[in-house]
């Protein structure tokens, strides 16, 4: 993705379109749409991923738009290019779409390096400038 758009789409102020969440029980993934919060047509799915095939504390977060991958975090899972977890993943041009593996700990304004899948969904989704006030969570126990 080109930086611009990547820029344009991550500062966009969001909403889900559902209030009420799932939190993804272990060894399972839940989906999450949202959209542009004055720009409906803009839409975005958040995927919480705690499927760890070796880790049993693997979580991950990633971002899509209808334009492609945007960021993915991994907050518990594999080292990549010998980065450690946490880390980030940009789909963007200068961090050579994703493949660049950059510590969380370099992004000050992160809220919250939390494990917690519900305290880490939230910072995620506070990053990406979704509206987080009045969500109500709920643990999927399978």
């Amino acid at each position: 993705m080109k930086d611009k758009e990547y820029q344009q789409l991550h500062d966009l102020p969001k909403e889900l379109d559902d209030y009420n969440v799932n939190i993804a029980a272990q060894f399972t993934q839940s989906k999450i749409q949202g959209h542009g919060k004055f720009t409906a047509n803009e839409k975005f799915i958040v995927i919480q991923n705690r499927k760890g095939h070796h880790r049993k504390d693997n979580l991950t977060y990633v971002l899509r738009s209808k334009k492609g991958l945007m960021i993915r975090i991994d907050i518990n899972g594999k080292t990549h290019e010998h980065i450690p977890t946490p880390h980030v993943h940009i789909f963007d041009e200068t961090h050579n779409n994703g493949i660049d593996a950059i510590p969380l700990s370099v992004f000050k304004n992160y809220p919250d390096l939390s494990d917690d899948a519900t305290r880490s969904l939230i910072a995620f989704l506070d990053y990406n400038n979704f509206e987080t006030q009045g969500l109500t969570f709920s643990q999927n126990l399978v």
